[in-house]
């Protein structure tokens, strides 16, 4: 119960930042995006794994424009059966602004350490992620081979609390509720600190030990390069989750 009511708090606290920051004389513009995503974790030793997941993101009334495809891997070292610390590579493919040809890559190395939690049958997890973010030039809506470096933190929280009294099991249905910070850990490029801050309120519909599906409503307050510009994005999020085991029974 305590672990529920600290991330309520966070999730409003978060809610009235973004709500006092579409109030304040800024300018802010509003999207709507679909952020659709499978994540696969597949488990091969006691303390080894693989980390794999894929997004497509669309923007313009959700569907009309695509917005961003994301490749992520990495290996998972499992310390304990709820702690993990994972390692590895991401590549972003950035389709161009509206009005614009060019796309261009970003390729972001990235570890985080994960701790997940259960306390009456409500599930915890709580997420610290570094990312080393390295994004193609664009001059004039012409590509470069030159990269802009920055580094990025993401602190996510996240609790699921399940319908049924038997808890998170499966055939089951759950209501999840995330917050997530990002911000800029150190100032390159002159980025701001505080880079965005996401909602996330939906549903969990768990079919099996090994498969699920997260969806539901996400908002998005981004603060852009400028110091009073920002983005506050409408979004219809669908994840697939998908955990695998080839340990020998």
């Amino acid at each position: 119960m305590k672990s529920l009511i600290k991330t309520i708090f966070v999730f409003f606290v978060g809610l009235q930042m973004q709500t006092f920051g579409q109030n304040a004389k800024r300018e802010i513009v509003n999207e709507s995006k679909t952020f659709l995503a499978y994540l696969n974790q597949a488990r091969i030793t006691k303390h080894f794994g693989v980390w794999f997941d894929i997004h497509h993101r669309t923007t313009d009334n959700f569907v009309n424009r695509p917005l961003q495809d994301i490749g992520r891997l990495g290996v998972i070292f499992i310390a304990r059966e709820n702690l993990r610390i994972t390692a590895g590579y991401c590549i972003a493919y950035n389709y161009p602004s509206a009005g614009l040809n060019t796309s261009k890559l970003e390729h972001r190395p990235w570890q985080q350490i994960s701790l997940r939690q259960e306390y009456n049958g409500i599930q915890t997890s709580q997420v610290l992620r570094l990312e080393q973010r390295y994004l193609q030039i664009v001059n004039n809506d012409v590509a470069t081979d030159e990269f802009v470096y920055s580094n990025r933190l993401r602190y996510s929280y996240r609790v699921v609390v399940p319908f049924s009294k038997f808890g998170i099991k499966s055939k089951s249905f759950s209501i999840v509720l995330n917050e997530e910070i990002l911000i800029h850990y150190a100032r390159n490029g002159g980025l701001n600190v505080f880079d965005q801050n996401r909602i996330f309120a939906g549903f969990v519909v768990k079919m099996d030990d090994r498969n699920s599906i997260h969806f539901g409503y996400m908002n998005i307050f981004q603060q852009l390069s400028g110091v009073n510009k920002f983005n506050n994005s409408h979004c219809i999020r669908i994840y697939y989750y998908h955990n695998l085991d080839f340990r020998k029974v």
